[in-house]
């Protein structure tokens, strides 16, 4: 059995992050099998970054020359060069999975023959201010759901399809390059092709935006992804010979961000959790306030990306500004 790795990389990101990448992704167990990884690089018109000494024999790099597509773009020109591969992973520079990552993605496919996307929880790995720390709760709260959509038989999104796909469908299907959220687009495409996302029991972290400018991007242009589902899949989906539960699901998940607000009153039931992030009486508060704003933000930024999308105005993917972790 083959496993290929992709990572791509912005022409934003420091070498010392992808080293760190390169690090975490080594000691990666995949029981034998064989095993590449493709950093596929976007190079800047200064780049001097020179990776080629630091290469383990099984990682190689894809060096484009330009950014066409994004990270659907470089994902692509990647399918383009495997041909034997059995299963594709999917990891950014700051995913961080665990060692058992591979593994039990791979374990959660024999138990589900229609299923051709597996992952696991994600988890914040730079709760250094109060900001990520509040993300890192929300990441909790989708782990919960995660488990209820897998229970339920519902409708599973990954957020950067980050995880373990059949080859074979991803070559077919391909990523949508000029979609804000191609791992939406894609995930809408599983389910109408009668496949499943499963979760598997292991995890993977990743970096949290540490900025109020950085959070409020990322999340538009989510959210834009979630309008233009509803604009290109609602009728395809009511009429799919698919289980209630995965369009309820679906729609559930598209819609909830736009009314996270009626969710305040239920942050009391949240205490427990915030006590874990908090380092100190004061901060439990900060992070209480800081995500009752929370809430009412991502409403705001849901109002923001369908203004957006009604008035066609663009909605382009932006750097964040990340730690060397």
């Amino acid at each position: 059995m083959k496993i290929c790795a992709v990572v791509p990389v912005s022409p934003y990101e420091p070498e010392s992050l992808i080293t760190k990448s390169i690090e975490n992704l080594k000691e990666l167990n995949y029981k034998g099998h064989k095993f590449e990884v493709y950093y596929v690089i976007d190079r800047a018109k200064d780049d001097n970054r020179n990776l080629g000494s630091k290469l383990p024999t099984n990682f190689k790099i894809i060096q484009r020359n330009n950014s066409r597509g994004g990270r659907a773009g470089a994902i692509n020109e990647f399918l383009n060069v495997i041909n034997d591969a059995d299963y594709v992973a999917i990891f950014d520079v700051d995913s961080r999975p665990s060692k058992n990552f591979i593994v039990e993605c791979i374990k959660a496919f024999n138990k589900n023959e229609s299923a051709v996307l597996s992952s696991g929880c994600r988890f914040v790995t730079n709760k250094n201010n109060i900001l990520t720390k509040i993300i890192s709760l929300e990441y909790g709260f989708f782990c919960d759901l995660y488990r209820l959509y897998h229970w339920s038989d519902g409708f599973l999104q990954f957020n950067g399809l980050i995880g373990v796909m059949q080859a074979s469908f991803l070559k077919e299907e391909r990523l949508n390059e000029t979609s804000s959220c191609e791992d939406l687009d894609l995930t809408q495409r599983i389910y109408l092709a009668h496949h499943v996302a499963i979760l598997a029991k292991t995890m993977v972290g990743e970096q949290a935006p540490t900025t109020v400018k950085d959070l409020y991007n990322q999340r538009v242009r989510w959210l834009r992804g979630a309008v233009e589902g509803y604009r290109k899949f609602l009728f395809p989906m009511i009429k799919a010979p698919i289980p209630f539960s995965r369009k309820l699901f679906w729609f559930a998940s598209l819609t909830f961000p736009f009314f996270a607000f009626l969710l305040s009153p239920l942050l009391i039931f949240g205490i427990g959790r915030i006590s874990k992030v908090s380092d100190s009486p004061i901060e439990f508060f900060e992070i209480l306030f800081g995500l009752f704003a929370y809430l009412w933000f991502i409403t705001l930024c849901g109002i923001i990306a369908i203004i957006r999308y009604i008035t066609s105005s663009k909605t382009e993917w932006k750097s964040i500004t990340r730690s060397s972790e």
